[in-house]
């Protein structure tokens, strides 16, 4: 099942972006919040979803063995989110290489990726940090 086929995402109208980004949504009236912006709870699963994709593309050779899952999640909302939300994402405190070598030597192993959510007046909204816990299947 990809990133966009869980049906949560769908609802939520999760859309590939052009680069560099990796995913991004329009706003929608069931979204807001008593302030009128974009829910935290609508930016943090836009972050996550983007940043499963991110590692999904970075590792697509080795994603059928991989199970990703997050295992903890720090974030600081900087400014209201308003209209359309684009996220980018990069490793965190790693490399790909040195994850492709644990890949392959490992059966589990952590990564961090870092995502910045803007919104469409280029406003940065949300900076998170995803752990990520990876299990290799059998």
């Amino acid at each position: 099942m990809g990133i966009k086929d869980i049906r949560f995402h769908q609802w939520l109208g999760i859309e590939d972006a052009e680069a560099p980004f990796i995913f991004g949504m329009q706003e929608n009236p069931n979204m807001l919040n008593h302030v009128g912006s974009i829910h935290a709870c609508i930016q943090l699963t836009l972050a996550e979803a983007s940043a499963g994709e991110f590692l999904r593309r970075q590792f697509i050779n080795h994603a059928a063995q991989l199970i990703p899952v997050v295992r903890k999640n720090e974030g600081k909302f900087s400014k209201p989110a308003n209209g359309k939300l684009m996220a980018m994402v990069d490793f965190y405190n790693c490399n790909k290489e040195d994850i492709l070598k644990e890949i392959e030597s490992k059966s589990r192993f952590s990564i961090q990726t870092k995502v910045v959510l803007t919104d469409e007046s280029g406003a940065k909204t949300l900076t998170a940090v995803f752990d990520w816990f990876v299990v290799k299947k059998e």
